[in-house]
C-alpha cells in the first residue's frame, strides 16, 4: 500500500514523479524507462542502475544538484530524505534561532546528499562525517562539483565515536542514517517479518554490507548516540537519528526517559511502500520538541474531534465523603486492570486522573467473570447465599452515559501534581486516557477521554462498560 498521503505536508513528492515529464526533460533518463502492456512507462525498481538514475534525475530537477553515486554504494531515495530534513526543519523552528543553521550529518555516505539538500535548499552549515575511505573521497568530490565548499565540510572520523571528535561549538542539531541491521542474516526480508506471506521489498538492495549491518543493529548504535549526547549536553541543540524498525523504538524511548532529557519527540517518515521513523531529544529547556506535530499525522486531514464519554451517578445526596468512596473503587479498578494510574490534580470537588493501558485486560476480566457465573450455576449455587459487600456507592439511583454538548473546562480546576507517573515497561501504550470525577450539582461525574484522537475509541467504550459493571 502506498504512503505516499502520509508524506510530510510540506514534501514535494506526495504527488510521485511524472516519468514522461522527466523522460522528456532529462534524455539520459529516458533510457532507463519501460513501456507496460498499458501504454504507461514504468521504472523497473528492482534494477539499482534505475534506481540511481531516478535519484540523480531527481536532484538534479528539484534541487539542481549534480551528484555521484556508486552502484556499490547506498543509493539514496530522495523523498524519504527529504522528508527527514523537513521534519528537521519543524524541529528547529521551536528553538526560534536566528542566523545560519549549524548540523552534523554522522556517517554522510559516498552521495553526501543530507548536506548537499540541507546546503542548497536552506542555506544550513552542515559538518558531515563518514569511516570509509571510498565513500569520503566521493562525498568530497560531489560537495566540491556541486560548489557547495563554503557551506559543507566533509571529514574522516574513527569508528569508535560518534560525535567525540568533532567539534561541537554552538551546533544547531545533528542528524543519523544508522545501519538499521545487526547481522548479514538480517538482510533477507523474511528473517524478521511478521508473516511469512509477507511480500517482497520492491526496491533493488543497493548498499555494501557495513553501510547497513553493525554490530548490535540500530538499537546499540543509537545507544552509543544517546550515550555520547549525555556527556555533550546543550552543545549541540537537537540531536536526531532515523529508525529503520517499528520495534527499536520502545527500548530508545525507555533510555531517553531514563537519560533525563529536557524533551524529546518521534515522528513517522512514509514514502512510497516504506515507512521509517525518526527520533530526536535535547537538553535545553527553552523548548520542548512534544511540541513538534507528527508529520505523518500532519499530512492527513484530522476528523473532527470526538466527545468524551460521561458516567454520571446520580444521588439523593452528594458530599466529599461519596466523592472519596467513588475515587477509591475507581482507582481498585484500574488496578485490577493492570493500567498505569497518575492523580495530576485534586481540589476538593474533583479529581483528574491519566491512565495508560499496555494491553487489553478488561475483556480478559469480563470473560473470566462470566465463565465463574457459568460455573457456579452448574454447580447449582445459590447467589443468593453468597454476602456481597456493601456497595461503595450503594445510594445511586440512576446512572446515564452519553456524550456532553459541552466538555468540562479544565483549565477551570485548580489542583497540584501529586505523583509522577514512570512507565518501566517497553511496550508501547494500548491506549491512554484521561479520566475525571467532579462534583456538579447533585451529582458524581465520571468522564473518560483518549488523549490521542488517534487512540481506538472502541477501547474507550470497553473500559467505560467495565467501569460501569464494576463500580455499582
Amino acid at each position: 500500500m502506498s504512503m505516499n498521503k502520509y508524506m510530510h505536508p510540506r514534501n514535494i513528492y506526495k504527488t510521485p514523479p511524472d516519468f514522461k515529464q522527466l523522460a522528456a526533460q532529462f534524455p539520459e533518463f529516458k533510457g532507463f524507462l519501460k513501456l507496460d502492456i498499458t501504454g504507461k512507462l514504468t521504472l523497473d525498481f528492482k534494477d539499482t542502475k534505475c534506481l540511481r538514475a531516478l535519484s540523480q534525475t531527481l536532484l538534479k530537477k528539484d534541487f539542481g544538484l549534480d551528484v555521484e553515486m556508486p552502484l556499490n554504494k547506498l543509493i539514496p531515495t530522495i523523498p524519504l530524505r527529504l522528508n527527514y530534513i523537513l521534519w528537521l526543519e519543524d524541529l528547529l523552528s521551536l528553538s526560534n534561532e536566528k542566523g545560519t543553521v549549524k548540523g552534523i550529518d554522522i556517517g554522510t555516505g559516498a552521495s553526501c546528499v543530507y548536506p548537499l539538500i540541507a546546503a542548497k535548499k536552506n542555506k544550513w552549515s552542515m559538518l558531515a562525517t563518514e569511516v570509509d575511505d571510498e565513500s569520503l573521497k566521493c562525498a568530497e568530490l560531489n560537495v566540491k562539483h556541486n560548489g557547495m565548499d563554503s557551506l559543507i565540510t566533509v571529514i574522516k572520523v574513527s569508528q569508535d565515536t560518534l560525535l567525540k571528535e568533532v567539534d561541537t561549538e554552538k551546533v544547531d542539531f545533528c542528524m543519523c542514517n544508522p545501519p538499521f541491521f545487526g547481522s548479514v542474516h538480517e538482510l533477507n526480508p523474511y528473517y524478521s517479518a511478521r508473516k511469512t506471506s509477507r511480500p517482497r521489498p520492491k526496491n533493488s538492495f543497493c548498499a555494501t554490507v557495513n553501510e547497513v549491518v553493525v554490530q548490535g543493529g540500530e538499537v546499540e548504535f543509537i545507544t552509543k548516540l544517546i550515550n555520547e549526547s549525555k556527556e555533550l549536553g546543550t552543545k549541540i541543540k537537537i540531536y536526531s537519528t532515523m529508525i529503520g524498525h517499528k520495534n527499536s523504538l520502545p527500548p530508545l524511548k525507555k533510555l531517553l526517559r531514563e537519560t533525563e532529557v529536557k524533551s524529546f519527540s518521534e515522528a513517522e517518515f512514509c514514502q512510497g511502500n516504506t515507512t521509517r521513523w525518526g527520533l530526536a531529544w535535547t537538553f535545553c529547556d527553552n523548548f520542548d520538541l512534544k511540541k513538534c506535530i507528527n508529520p505523518s499525522k500532519a499530512a492527513v486531514k484530522p476528523n473532527k474531534p470526538k466527545k468524551p464519554l460521561i458516567y454520571t451517578l446520580k444521588t439523593n445526596t452528594v458530599d466529599m465523603e461519596k466523592l472519596h468512596t467513588v475515587d477509591m473503587k475507581l482507582q481498585k479498578i484500574f488496578v485490577d486492570l493492570e493500567m498505569n494510574l497518575q492523580t495530576i490534580l485534586k481540589k476538593k470537588n474533583s479529581i483528574h486522573y491519566l491512565v495508560v493501558a499496555f494491553k487489553n485486560t478488561w475483556s480478559h476480566q469480563r470473560r473470566k467473570k462470566r465463565e465463574e457465573k457459568r460455573k457456579a450455576n452448574d454447580s447449582g449455587e445459590n447467589n443468593n447465599d453468597i454476602k456481597e459487600p456493601p456497595s461503595p456507592v450503594s445510594q445511586i439511583i440512576e446512572t446515564d452515559v452519553k456524550s456532553p454538548g459541552k466538555r468540562v473546562n479544565e483549565n477551570e480546576i485548580e489542583g497540584h501534581f501529586v505523583k509522577k507517573l514512570k512507565i518501566s515497561d517497553d511496550a508501547e501504550p494500548l491506549i491512554e486516557f484521561n479520566c475525571d470525577i467532579s462534583i456538579l450539582g447533585n451529582e458524581i461525574v465520571l468522564q473518560i477521554d483518549t488523549i490521542s484522537e488517534n487512540d481506538n475509541k472502541d477501547y474507550l467504550h470497553q473500559i467505560m462498560q467495565y467501569i460501569k459493571n464494576n463500580l455499582e
